[in-house]
């Protein structure tokens, strides 16, 4: 990417131009209003803000149109039905490059961006000439450690340590802070929308790297978000390894996306691993319809067949109008 269209160079006014923040939220109002701060109390500050509210019902749409309505066009804000983070950020992405973007600075409602966090993503994406550049993400309920693991460890300072001038390269946490390069979406396309939930950012991370892009971790910028956790079992006592499982309404969702990721980008062996591991647990555990459910999604999942309401773009819900002050009343009399 070439430097002299990098934001970083078009800031004036407190503001950098060119670059939009994108948020997805549902139904968590207190975390949005905090997100949108942080955002907003960046220095520079990103030129506008997109947030999509995937069909919340919690006084979040009401909240957004009174935003909306104080920050004029800086603010853009999308209401659909909720079709999962994928759609949600399908949308936001959308909406971001339909506004010009060259970049955008991606979040879900319950990431906290810390000060200082945007400027040195754009110093670090410009230094090293990255495609797609995060921060350090920390976990909300013990900063000493990671969110998520990366590069094997949860110990920041570990990753800290393999930083060069600032930069952990070659790893990211996807949309977690993430800055990404207008041309990352021309290159390998939009978030695949009928993912709906888990995986989605993981499938675009690998598509990022298939097609070459180069990425890394600002250890100086900071992130916060509450820590990942799994629910895993041991199969066999431990000799098959261990499963992951989900509660019933996303396992459907988690199952057919790992089924497409590990056909599109892992080696042939690990489909028959996979599907042993899960056959042998659920069938030690008598849960057959867990069995059902996991072989009906994966299998889906190879053969990339999603439901055809999730491939379909969203049904777009207006938002709420603000009430108008009556008009007052004179006391004169005629």
């Amino acid at each position: 990417m070439a430097h002299d269209t990098f934001p970083a160079d078009n800031v004036s006014a407190g503001i950098a131009h060119g670059v939009v923040a994108i948020v997805v939220t549902h139904n968590r109002l207190p975390l949005l209003a905090t997100c949108v701060a942080a955002i907003l109390g960046q220095h520079p500050r990103p030129e506008r803000l997109v947030v999509v509210d995937s069909g919340s019902s919690d006084g979040t749409p009401e909240w957004l149109a009174a935003q909306a309505e104080e920050r004029d066009d800086a603010l853009v804000v999308v209401r659909q039905a909720n079709c999962g983070s994928a759609g949600a950020y399908h949308t936001a992405f959308e909406t971001a490059l339909g506004l010009g973007a060259r970049w955008i600075w991606s979040t879900d409602d319950d990431g906290i961006p810390q000060p200082g966090a945007l400027a040195e993503l754009l110093v670090q994406a410009r230094h090293h000439g990255l495609s797609m550049v995060g921060p350090l993400v920390l976990a909300a309920e013990d900063r000493s450690t990671l969110a998520f693991p990366m590069q094997g460890t949860r110990d920041p300072d570990s990753l800290m340590a393999r930083a060069v001038d600032g930069l952990a390269p070659g790893t990211i946490a996807l949309f977690n802070g993430t800055l990404i390069g207008r041309a990352v979406f021309e290159r390998i396309g939009n978030v695949k929308r009928e993912m709906f939930i888990w995986g989605d950012e993981y499938e675009f991370t690998l598509r990022a790297r298939r097609a070459g892009l180069k990425v890394g971790t600002a250890v100086k910028a900071l992130h916060i978000h509450p820590g990942m956790s799994r629910t895993e079992h041991k199969v066999l006592g431990g000799r098959l390894g261990t499963v992951e499982t989900m509660r019933a309404d996303r396992a459907p969702h988690f199952f057919r996306n790992m089924g497409y990721i590990h056909a599109n980008y892992e080696k042939a062996g690990v489909i028959p691993r996979m599907i042993a591991k899960y056959t042998a647990h659920y069938l030690v555990n008598r849960d057959f319809r867990g069995l059902r459910v996991f072989l009906d999604s994966y299998l889906s999942g190879l053969r990339d067949e999603y439901p055809e309401e999730l491939k379909r773009p969203p049904v777009r819900l207006p938002l709420p109008e603000r009430p108008r002050a009556a008009p007052s009343s004179s006391s004169e009399v005629a």
